[in-house]
């Protein structure tokens, strides 16, 4: 009697990875909800302040909370730049070109908002000068005051939204094209970072207003879907599909 060996694959296969990227997808995960919660507090917590029309004799009184906006502000900034930097070698196994724009996008849009920050943070002591000159109206300080919260805006917002977009496509794009989330998952990424890019290049043009609370900001829903609820939520309990191992049969005749 003769005994061969017959490896044969089956439809039932599982998924391998290994700890370091499970861990990685935890982090990418557990990073999104971070990155939304501390910049969607940052939006709103100093716009009754500095909207006002006497803002600078406010600021240095409340300073606490401007350094709190800011650190708000600073811990989305980390976090999206390390969001890229633990996706970055599964990215790079699958496109190097992609990962490396996607690294790229958010460095330079994290690098954007420190900007904004630091602005907002200058804002301190220009007010507490302002209070020592008895609060002038109609002096420097207003119009230096005025040019700060523009750069905050820009920063912020204005021309970080763009690169928030462009960073999004090649991020969203990358889990379409090699299929590493459900398809339903990525199309809602790719189309809120779509309407993202291109809201925030018509609010250049004055066609929408892009700042926390204007009508632009109804655009951000299918962004904030994607990273508030379906991408971690499909992290934390499944992870990235990856090339899966099918099992071996060994049969024995």
């Amino acid at each position: 009697m003769t005994t061969t060996e017959q490896t044969t694959q089956t439809p039932k296969s599982k998924r391998i990875v290994s700890a370091n990227q499970r861990r990685a997808e935890i982090v990418i995960a557990a990073l999104f909800l971070v990155t939304a919660i501390t910049s969607g507090a940052g939006a709103f917590m100093l716009d009754p302040l500095l909207n006002a029309p006497d803002y600078l004799a406010w600021v240095f009184p409340t300073r606490g909370a401007v350094v709190l906006d800011s650190l708000l502000w600073s811990i989305n900034n980390i976090g999206i730049v390390f969001i890229a930097v633990f996706a970055f070698p599964l990215f790079r196994k699958l496109d190097e070109v992609l990962a490396v724009g996607y690294l790229a996008c958010r460095i330079i849009e994290g690098t954007i908002m420190m900007v904004g920050i630091v602005a907002t943070l200058l804002l301190i002591p220009l007010s507490q000068e302002f209070l020592k000159a008895g609060a002038p109206q109609g002096s420097w300080f207003l119009t230096l005051g005025d040019v700060l919260k523009q750069a905050k805006f820009l920063g912020l917002t204005q021309v970080s939204l763009p690169m928030l977009g462009l960073g999004g496509l090649l991020f969203t794009w990358m889990l379409f094209r090699f299929r590493l989330v459900p398809r339903f998952i990525s199309v809602v990424g790719l189309i809120g970072y779509a309407v993202v890019l291109f809201g925030s290049v018509a609010g250049w043009f004055g066609l929408i207003d892009v700042a926390p609370g204007g009508n632009g900001t109804i655009f951000a829903l299918p962004v904030a879907t994607f990273e508030i609820i379906l991408l971690p939520f499909w992290l934390l309990f499944r992870g990235f599909k990856t090339p899966e191992a099918p099992e071996r049969v060994v049969a024995a005749k």
